[in-house]
C-alpha cells in the first residue's frame, strides 16, 4: 500500500516521539528521587528544561527522518539511512534506562558514545540522501555531546572518594531501645528520640499576631527541617485548593491532603545539590473564613550517599516519615491573640 507524505510525516514523527515516551518512564521517577539527590555540575541546567528540548528534538528527527522516506523505500541507500535511524533511537532510549531506571552514570557514559557514533553515522547516512535532513540532525548531536558531558561530570562527582560524606555504620542505643546512626556533614550521631528534643516550643508571629506549637527538630536522621518553625502567612479570603503541576516545575506540585478529614492544600518545590534533596512546602488551610499558609524547607540525605545497612535505615525513614501530621498537629495548635 502506498503512503502519502503526510501519513509519512506523522509516522516519523510519532515514531520519533515514542521513543522519548518509553525513556521518559525510566526518567520521571528518577528526576524528584535519584536524579534529585545526586551531586551535579554548575552547568546542570534545571529539570523542567529537559521535556521541552527532548520533545522538539524528536520532532526534529522525524521530520528529518520523513525527509529521506520521502525519496522512496525502494532506494539500498534510504533502508540503510532509516535502520540506522532505528538504530539510534534505540540507543537513545536505552541510555535512559541505564542512566535514570539503573542510576548507573559509569554504564550510561559507554553507552552515551555509541549513542552518539550512531547519531554521526545517521547525519552522515542523510547526507548523501537529503541535505535539510542531516542539518536537523545537527541540534539532536550539540545536546547529546552537552548530555555527555553532564554525564561524565556526574559520573566523576558521585564516585567514591569525590568529597561526598560516608559516615560509618556506627549506631548508638537509646533509653527507648531505638538506634540512631551517624549522619550529618560531621558525622555526628543524630538526637534520640524523647528528652529534651521531643519538647513542642511555643512561637508567636508578630505579624499576624498568631500563636502556634511546633517541635524543636522533626526526630528524624535523615530528614532535616530548614526555615523552621515554619512561616505564616494569612490571606483575607476563603480557602480554595486547585491541583496541578508537578514537583521539578518551578510552580511547584499542588495537591490536597487529608489529616483526620481535616483537609490541607499542599505545595511542593524538589531541588538536588551537594547530595540532598531540598524540598519547599506551603501548607494551606481554612481558618475563621481565611486561609493560614505555613511555609518551611526540608533537606533530605539522598539514601544512595550511604552503605548498605545505613541507605536501608534511610530508605525506610522517608517511606515512613509523616509530615502532613506533624504540620497538622501545629495547625491544631494555632490560637489568635
Amino acid at each position: 500500500m502506498k503512503i502519502n507524505n503526510t501519513f509519512k510525516l506523522i509516522i516519523a514523527i510519532v515514531v520519533s516521539e515514542l521513543a522519548g515516551i518509553i525513556g521518559s518512564i525510566f526518567t520521571t521517577p528518577s528526576i524528584t528521587g535519584w536524579y534529585a539527590g545526586i551531586v551535579k555540575p554548575a552547568i546542570n541546567p534545571p529539570a523542567w528544561i529537559f521535556g521541552p528540548v527532548w520533545t522538539t528534538l524528536f520532532a526534529l528527527m522525524g521530520i528529518a527522518a520523513f525527509l529521506v522516506w520521502k525519496k522512496g523505500l525502494d532506494r539500498r541507500d534510504v533502508k540503510i539511512a532509516l535502520g540506522i535511524f532505528i538504530g539510534q533511537l534505540v540507543l537513545n532510549t536505552l541510555w535512559s534506562i541505564i542512566f535514570f531506571g539503573l542510576h548507573s552514570p559509569g554504564s550510561a557514559l559507554i553507552e552515551i558514545v555509541f549513542l552518539w557514533l550512531a547519531i554521526l553515522a545517521t547525519i552522515i547516512a542523510f547526507y548523501k540522501i537529503s541535505k535539510p535532513a542531516a542539518w536537523l540532525l545537527v541540534p539532536y548531536i550539540l545536546w547529546v555531546s552537552f548530555a555527555g558531558y553532564l554525564n561524565y561530570s556526574i559520573w566523576q562527582l558521585n564516585t567514591s572518594g569525590s568529597g561526598q560524606v560516608a559516615c560509618t555504620q556506627e549506631a548508638k542505643l537509646c533509653q527507648d531501645g531505638s538506634y540512631v546512626g551517624r549522619t550529618g556533614p560531621k558525622c555526628e550521631f543524630a538526637a534520640c528520640p524523647g528528652g529534651n528534643n521531643d519538647l513542642w516550643k511555643t512561637m508567636t508571629d508578630e505579624k499576624t499576631g498568631i500563636t502556634f506549637q511546633y517541635p524543636e527538630t522533626l526526630l528524624t536522621t535523615y530528614i532535616h527541617a530548614q526555615d523552621w518553625p515554619p512561616q505564616v502567612q494569612i490571606l483575607n479570603e476563603p480557602y480554595a485548593c486547585t491541583e496541578a503541576g508537578s514537583e521539578t516545575a518551578r510552580a511547584g506540585k499542588t495537591e490536597k491532603r487529608l489529616v483526620d478529614n481535616r483537609e490541607y492544600c499542599r505545595t511542593s518545590i524538589v531541588e538536588g545539590a551537594a547530595g540532598s534533596i531540598y524540598t519547599q512546602y506551603a501548607y494551606a488551610f481554612p481558618k475563621d473564613n481565611q486561609t493560614v499558609i505555613f511555609t518551611f524547607t526540608t533537606r533530605a540525605t539522598q539514601c544512595g550517599n550511604y552503605d548498605e545497612a545505613e541507605r536501608k535505615a534511610c530508605e525506610g525513614e522517608r517511606e515512613t516519615f509523616d509530615l502532613d501530621s506533624v504540620v497538622d498537629r501545629i495547625a491544631r495548635s494555632i490560637k489568635s491573640q
